[in-house]
């Protein structure tokens, strides 16, 4: 028992690693390093209602349908991470996004958050929660 909670600690330690280091790619603009970290099958779940919302499968198709969206849609946009909660191979990131709304110029800032889920140092499944209203209204003319 004891063995199998240390091993659990160390893992959850590293992945915890892992999803720092994707918030730094981010604000880097690393898409690679990224890739990196996802499985080849990752899946991502973005909220419905949202540039990019729905269930995405591989980093192409996240890139094209939620990065390249996103980008589109948004300038100076921002993810600061706030704190972290990591258990085994879940690791929870609540974090404030930000950014401009291409369209309208209007800025929002909201707290958000993101679940991984790791199989073998990978990020298998990636969950975002949003406050979707708050982010959409900043798209209203």
């Amino acid at each position: 028992m004891i063995v199998r909670d240390i091993m659990a600690t160390t893992r959850a330690a590293e992945n915890l690693e892992i999803v720092k280091g994707l918030y730094e790619s981010f604000a880097e603009g690393d898409i690679e390093a990224i890739r990196d970290i996802m499985a080849p099958d990752v899946e991502l779940h973005e909220p419905k209602g949202i540039a990019g919302g729905g269930i995405h499968h591989g980093f192409d198709e996240i890139v094209e349908n939620v990065f390249s969206k996103l980008g589109d849609e948004w300038v100076d946009v921002s993810v600061v991470p706030e704190r972290y909660v990591a258990d085994g191979d879940t690791v929870v990131a609540l974090h404030i996004w930000s950014g401009t709304s291409a369209k309208t110029g209007k800025s929002v800032e909201y707290p958000n958050a993101h679940v991984f889920q790791f199989k073998d140092g990978e990020v298998v499944q990636w969950t975002s929660y949003a406050d979707t209203a708050v982010f959409n209204a900043a798209l209203e003319e």
